[in-house]
């Protein structure tokens, strides 16, 4: 599969990185203790660099970080008074819950934060081997509101596409996320949707399934992998729509997809009246739209539970209303 961004080999088959996930960060026998860095410290206080592996060449995240903070110290947009947490957020190319800090390779994280500039974006990626992209950040991505135009982060250098490991009691999906115009979720153990999904997988309810606002369709692919029989995707913005038809292909085999049709591409404008993007077969009837939620059963039949995630604090009341031809509508 190839990248949708960068087009190079950064997507992977789900089944492949999970086998490896577990050894993906580790340190080497001959690493070097964590040097566990003050966050808070400032810059002029903070050692100049700290040095990778001799023998696995990885890095600590503090060394990457550093080196990004003296970077960007010499650009002029940064100074001494500031601190590592300054850089940005460091966001690991596979997302999963660590209980140890990550020991990096080339090409292994993506920095997001504020005050960066192309130039300094640029020399990041030739001189830090860790680093793969650089966003620029401008709120939360996606359409958070349909009456207002939508937000996204920018790309400044590299590739954005990134991964998270979702967790649940029915196992392990991939989910590829393109990280500058998708909304920033970090995986971790017990996460509240997944308990959500969880409680209604025992009620039986998870059969028959719309993932309303599915974003880059991490609720939607659980519905699948927890064994409905028919789920359909749908959101109005386009990059998540595109994430959803890669997350397809990347887990067809956890998903026992056998085949996936394209019926007309999504297009790069907010959706309204949906079109029918994508279409999956085998155990699971799967269809993914891109447009209006509130349009949406115009296209598709209702279904016994619709998922409605939306941005925390959102008023949902024109979603709920234009939904209830379905038997049960749950507000994640």
């Amino acid at each position: 599969m190839i990248c949708p961004v960068c087009k190079k080999d950064c997507v992977r088959p789900a089944e492949e990185v999970l086998a490896e996930i577990e050894q993906r960060y580790q340190a080497c026998l001959a690493c070097a203790p964590e040097p566990n860095l003050d966050k808070t410290a400032r810059a002029d206080l903070l050692p100049e660099r700290i040095k990778r592996c001799r023998s696995c060449r990885r890095a600590t995240l503090d060394a990457v970080m550093l080196d990004a903070l003296r970077l960007l110290q010499s650009y002029g947009l940064r100074d001494e008074y500031e601190t590592l947490r300054s850089v940005g957020s460091p966001l690991i190319e596979v997302g999963y819950p660590l209980a140890y800090s990550p020991r990096l390779g080339p090409r292994s994280l993506i920095i997001f934060g504020e005050r960066y500039s192309k130039k300094a974006a640029e020399a990041m990626l030739r001189e830090i081997p860790e680093i793969k992209g650089v966003i620029l950040s401008r709120g939360v991505a996606g359409v958070v509101d349909s009456g207002e135009k939508p937000q996204e982060n920018v790309l400044m250098a590299g590739c954005d596409l990134r991964a998270d490991i979702s967790q649940s009691l029915f196992g392990e999906l991939l989910v590829y996320k393109s990280q500058s115009q998708i909304h920033i979720e970090f995986s971790r153990h017990s996460a509240p949707k997944m308990k959500i999904l969880e409680q209604l997988y025992f009620q039986g309810k998870l059969r028959d399934v719309v993932d309303g606002l599915c974003g880059p369709g991490t609720l939607g692919l659980m519905c699948v992998l927890a064994g409905a029989k028919r789920v359909v995707f749908n959101d109005a913005w386009p990059p998540a729509v595109q994430n959803v038809l890669l997350n397809l292909e990347a887990n067809r085999s956890l998903l026992g997809i056998d085949e996936i049709e394209y019926p007309e591409p999504a297009k790069n404008v907010v959706g309204k009246q949906p079109v029918l993007v994508g279409r999956a077969q085998g155990s699971c009837e799967i269809e993914v739209y891109h447009g209006d939620l509130l349009r949406l059963f115009s296209r598709t039949r209702p279904a016994q539970l619709c998922l409605i995630d939306h941005f925390p604090g959102a008023n949902t009341a024109e979603l709920e209303k234009a939904c209830r031809c379905c038997k049960e509508i749950v507000i994640i």
